[in-house]
């Protein structure tokens, strides 16, 4: 027998996100994962702005940066005539743009950075069986070499894909279906003259093709291929690629060389819990949906981020175990919004109906243009609307309430709000409050939470709704967590006193 405090089943971004933010303070983890080695294929691409943001906690974004290319524009057209155009340049953040950096660059990024804390992926180890007791799981483990190990644990997470062992052995059911459309997806060099570093989507009576830029000038294309129902060969040929790419695309755009490509069926599904006891499901054992909108590995490593600082608040014996509830209450409206939404967009990409293709043709250019509406779309697409505020799980731009993210602007000269937000703590940002005050509202949660003071009238001010002394706490994972006027903090210590136990229970416990 071994045993460990965590133990995460599957070492893709989601897995290996939640084991660095567990291992990063101080939680005893480990990483399983079936296969032999790291995948060398492309899979998922594009980081969106907010997951950018997020990994500055773990030190890597500027790894990410370096391995990946910068796309700032995105272009669709329907039956050959632009309908949109939109840029992400004016999305306030210090990343506005996608990132189109593979997932396996991804993965040996995060490897490398959960190494440097001490844990190497164990690979060629599957998980065979979970028993769970109130105090704690029995996961029963196998190696290629048929050996067994039973694994005393306190937590385990199921983080192992669309066909999730942790998710069947929970028997949580996985609600959605197949989607009804077939898509090829390859990784090719493609010969025409538009602009290498931008999005291209083609809508064309039913068929699609979208063009997602790479490094070395190469392209991910995901194509829909209804003639491929049924087929069970998954594999397509340079010619099939050619002749759906020229049935989408006007003008000329050719083919030049493929590395990889394959066949699949969309399924658009999300878990009907995200939790069971001392078990969870994060990333693509949770949810998944259409490639369209290229979602999924954001959503999932930003599921890690929301559980990792709870998990280990929990462990350490500093948070009260009912914290660890609001993860499936949090991130589940978000994985639903996020299924219903891709449903949505793939039916109208792929409509066939003359007179609909002619309303999308003529009415949405109009529609798309107004800028409301492309800050909506771009705000949705890089994830800064994603919030906990209520059921909806998206914010408006320029709002800052409790469970929205928490806006990054200038704090002073050469600072910006992210820089200032502590690394795995909460953090307070106060206008004009006297220091003695914080610490009076603070109590004895102040181990709990490190004090920024703003400058009163400063951008950041203003983006925090902060016109005047008041103060408003963010949350390790970067999202408002309360806010208060200096004559009433008792919102701010109302919260720490539903998340943090108190000193001396702390103590109890210890």
């Amino acid at each position: 027998m071994s045993a460990a405090t965590v133990l995460v089943v599957g070492a893709g971004p989601t897995g290996l996100t939640l084991a660095v933010e567990l291992a990063r303070r101080g939680i005893s983890v480990r990483v399983i994962d079936k296969a032999a080695a790291a995948s060398t294929d492309t899979r998922a691409l594009g980081m969106q702005a907010r997951t950018l943001e997020l990994y500055e906690r773990h030190g890597i974004t500027t790894a990410l940066l370096d391995n990946g290319l910068r796309a700032q524009r995105f272009n669709v057209y329907s039956e050959g005539r632009r309908i949109l155009r939109a840029d992400f340049h004016s999305l306030q953040t210090r990343y506005p743009y996608l990132l189109m950096i593979p997932q396996n660059d991804t993965e040996a990024i995060l490897a490398a950075r959960l190494a440097d804390l001490g844990v190497r992926i164990e690979r060629r180890v599957a998980l065979d069986s979970i028993t769970q007791s109130p105090d704690g799981v029995t996961a029963v483990l196998t190696r290629a070499d048929g050996s067994a190990e039973t694994a005393i644990l306190d937590w385990v997470i199921g983080a192992d894909g669309a066909h999730s062992t942790v998710r069947r052995a929970l028997d949580v059911e996985f609600m959605g279906s197949a989607f009804e459309e077939n898509f090829a997806v390859a990784d090719l060099r493609i010969g025409w003259d538009r602009p290498a570093e931008e999005f291209f989507a083609f809508l064309n009576r039913g068929r699609f093709a979208a063009f997602f830029p790479m490094l070395g000038g190469w392209h991910r294309v995901a194509i829909a291929q209804p003639h491929a129902a049924g087929r069970q060969d998954r594999s397509i040929t340079h010619a099939e690629l050619q002749q759906s790419i020229s049935d989408s695309v006007p003008g000329s755009a050719v083919i030049e060389e493929v590395r990889q490509a394959g066949l699949f069926r969309i399924n658009q599904r999300r878990a009907a819990s995200h939790r069971l006891g001392r078990v969870f499901l994060a990333g693509d054992a949770a949810h998944i949906h259409s490639v369209i909108g290229a979602q999924g590995m954001n959503t999932g490593i930003q599921d890690a981020f929301n559980l990792g600082w709870k998990l280990a608040e929990v462990i350490t014996g500093t948070a009260d175990p009912g914290l660890l509830d609001t993860y499936a209450s949090e991130r589940a409206p978000v994985a639903e919004r996020l299924v219903r939404a891709t449903r949505r967009v793939t039916r109208l990409t792929l409509v066939k109906h003359p007179l609909v293709t002619a309303a999308r043709r003529h009415v949405a250019p109009l529609l798309l243009a107004r800028r409301p509406v492309q800050v909506k779309l771009t705000r949705a697409i890089s994830q800064l609307d994603v919030s906990y505020h209520d059921h909806r799980g998206s914010a408006p731009a320029g709002r800052a309430a409790v469970g929205d993210r928490a806006p990054d602007t200038p704090a002073s000269t050469g600072t910006r709000v992210h820089e200032l937000l502590h690394p795995t703590a909460h953090t307070l940002f106060s206008v004009a409050v006297p220091d003695d005050e914080i610490r009076s509202a603070l109590g004895d949660h102040d181990r709990h939470v490190h004090v920024v003071p703003l400058p009163a009238g400063s951008p950041a001010a203003r983006a925090y709704g902060l016109p005047r002394p008041a103060v408003v706490v963010v949350r390790p994972d970067g999202y408002v967590a309360a806010r208060a006027p200096r004559n009433d903090l008792s919102a701010v210590r109302a919260y720490l006193d539903r998340v943090f136990l108190r000193r001396e229970s702390h103590a109890r416990l210890s």
